[in-house]
């Protein structure tokens, strides 16, 4: 599944999931920054660059950016629960290799993306500061397969009025794929009350 059709499938999962709700409920779109903590040649399977033969893993960065939407279902004044989808770059590679049937070097380099889809709980820890937690799936768009991750979060709502506010937070990503990449950094997003 491409980035397009991963895009629409999740912003039409949470239209309708928000159709059928009665409580009050939230969008809160996020963008997020951060570092991957990742062995980068073991994830890609690739080795370290060899001074000998010049072939292996010659550059790679582990900048992460994350964008993600959520809908935040409020289920008592201290608990919410809702679906999330996301989209995540987590690092990228660039391998320097030779080819048998030539004698001349080769680099081939891409950088790893995940859409994600799950379910997060978030506990308001008081004075507008909350905690937040959940399970997701996440599928590589490289077509490297599909594996769980952990969401772990601590954020802070700057309440604008009733219906608009802007949470900053800080958020750990666990992903149980190859070499378990970790996700970590802090974003900015905008929560909207819908109902």
């Amino acid at each position: 599944m491409k980035f397009g059709s991963c895009l629409a499938a999740g912003l039409s999962m949470l239209v309708v999931l928000c159709c059928g709700v009665s409580a009050d409920t939230h969008l809160n779109i996020q963008n997020n920054f951060g570092y991957t903590i990742v062995d980068v040649g073991k994830a890609m399977d690739i080795p370290a660059l060899s001074d000998i033969t010049g072939q292996g893993l010659n550059d790679w960065d582990q900048f992460n950016y994350r964008i993600l939407g959520q809908l935040i279902i409020d289920k008592s004044d201290k608990l919410s629960w809702g679906p999330e989808i996301g989209l995540h770059r987590l690092y990228y590679w660039e391998e320097k290799y030779k080819p048998l049937s030539t004698s001349s070097q080769r680099w081939r380099s891409g950088a790893v993306w995940s859409f994600e889809a799950g379910a997060v709980m978030r506990y308001e820890l008081g004075q507008n500061y909350y905690f937040l937690t959940g399970i997701a799936l996440h599928n590589f768009l490289n077509d490297s397969g599909t594996t769980l991750g952990v969401p772990i979060a601590l954020g802070h709502e700057i309440k604008m009025s009733r219906s608009f506010g802007v949470p900053l937070e800080f958020r750990m990503d666990i992903i149980f794929g190859n070499s378990t990449p970790i996700g970590i950094g802090g974003g900015i997003g905008l929560k909207f009350k819908v109902k």
